[in-house]
């Protein structure tokens, strides 16, 4: 049934047809496998990282952190015990300041009683209220 204008399909132009076939699905499946693996390795950040930004610091308790930390010389109350009363220590110095005396020592109290930057932030800026 295969007249002049028609173009008679034979077995090589079938094999060739599904080589194109499967050299694509290949391709595109080979895609899809090093994509896979790369997620599995290199998750997607999310929040602020995925824009570019830092991750939000987390809430410090500055008044737990010296409970913890700071009263069993300063009192619990900040009255004093073996150092020195801070009740009003925010209307003698800074929050810079206290910052500085919490990370270098000074006097009878040994540097390095905190150690994280934001924790020795938040607890100079809670006693720098104290007024």
């Amino acid at each position: 049934m295969a007249g002049p204008n028609k173009k008679d399909m034979n077995q090589n132009d079938v094999i060739d047809s599904a080589k194109a076939f499967f050299t694509s699905f290949g391709i595109l499946f080979l895609v899809f496998l090093i994509a896979l693996v790369g997620s599995i390795y290199f998750p997607p950040k999310s929040g602020e990282e995925a824009a570019g930004g830092a991750t939000a610091p987390a809430k410090v308790d500055a008044a737990a952190l010296f409970k913890a930390n700071c009263s069993s010389c300063h009192g619990q109350n900040l009255e004093g015990i073996v150092g020195p009363n801070l009740t009003k220590v925010g209307s003698k110095y800074s929050a810079d300041e206290i910052a500085n005396i919490i990370k270098n020592g000074r006097g009878g109290m040994p540097p390095g009683m905190l150690k994280k930057g934001d924790e020795i932030k938040a607890v100079a800026q809670w006693l720098s209220e104290h007024k």
